[in-house]
């Protein structure tokens, strides 16, 4: 085992225990106002949020470029054998950017808002100068994230997420449930929610995960039989639109339970970084939505305590 994965494993242990946690994150949905709910965050990963007058959108945006910070800061402790891994991990936030771009050049004038990936930035210097959504979409094409099919943003969103799955489970092979799951969740979305037939390009970004039988399943049970076994456990309950929400919740809540066991593996490498990846991510994400409680002012909601 290289010096790089020992030190990257026993850094990775240490920053997963400065994550929130459930109990922190009820008490911010707990909070009087959304004042007071930002001041909870003050000393946190997550401090930069915690500035009075932040809007729940811009203190979202500030915990997910914390998440980002605590990525790129992990992976400068990796060996060099495992850049594709960080760079995976990471395309997540560029497919942030990705969407955010075409938004913007589909409505001059917006506010731009990027987050900083650094070195685990894939195509993002390359597709951040285009001017136009024709422009995106041939940079997409000739980038990692291949040609979309199309550059409206509303028809990125689902395709950019499933490609980055697939980068994601190339990489990490302790992943493929999780991706696999996520895959399962976006389909059925497209199945039970969606009012018209789902793009070529999309069967074609969840193919390598979920197959593509699922476009003609013609409910939530034959849904769930069309999915491989790696990602059908995301579908237990999901019988109506209705309980994409739970499944969702449930989805972090594997990723979270999972990355605690990898954490605690005992030879350094892959397993405790992307346990700590992990935790940390969903502990943002359980972060988000307290914040999100908090704002309307009705005390923990229902994804917490799926969540907990």
């Amino acid at each position: 085992m290289s010096a790089g994965w020992v030190a990257a494993s026993v850094r990775a242990k240490a920053m997963a225990r400065r994550r929130i946690g459930a109990g922190a994150a009820r008490r911010i949905a707990l909070a009087a106002g959304f004042t007071d709910a930002l001041g909870l965050l003050a000393g946190t990963a997550y401090t930069t949020a915690s500035v009075p007058g932040t809007s729940l959108s811009e203190a979202e945006r500030l915990v997910s470029a914390a998440e980002l910070w605590q990525l790129r800061v992990l992976s400068g402790w990796l060996p060099r054998s495992a850049v594709g891994l960080a760079r995976a991990l990471g395309a997540g936030y560029e497919r942030a950017n990705i969407e955010e771009h075409a938004r913007n050049l589909a409505e001059p004038g917006r506010p731009r808002q990027y987050y900083n990936l650094g070195s685990l930035a894939l195509s993002w210097p390359r597709i951040a100068v285009t001017t136009s959504p024709e422009a995106l979409r041939e940079a997409l094409a000739a980038s990692p994230w291949g040609d979309p099919g199309d550059s409206v943003p509303e028809a990125l969103h689902d395709v950019l997420v499933l490609r980055w799955l697939r980068m994601v489970g190339a990489e990490a092979a302790p992943a493929i449930e999780w991706v696999t799951g996520a895959a399962a969740l976006i389909v059925a979305k497209e199945l039970l929610v969606a009012t018209s037939a789902p793009t070529e390009s999309m069967v074609r970004s969840a193919a390598p995960l979920v197959g593509t039988d699922w476009v003609t399943a013609g409910s939530a049970s034959a849904l769930r039989e069309t999915i491989p076994a790696a990602g059908r456990w995301a579908l237990d309950g999901v019988d109506s639109p209705s309980g994409l929400w739970r499944a969702e919740a449930g989805l972090a809540g594997r990723i979270e339970s999972d990355g605690f066991r990898l954490l605690r593996h005992g030879t350094p490498g892959v397993e405790p970084f992307l346990g700590a990846v992990a935790v940390l991510a969903v502990d943002g994400w359980r972060v988000r939505v307290a914040l999100g409680d908090a704002a309307i002012g009705a005390g923990p909601g229902e994804v917490l305590d799926v969540l907990a």
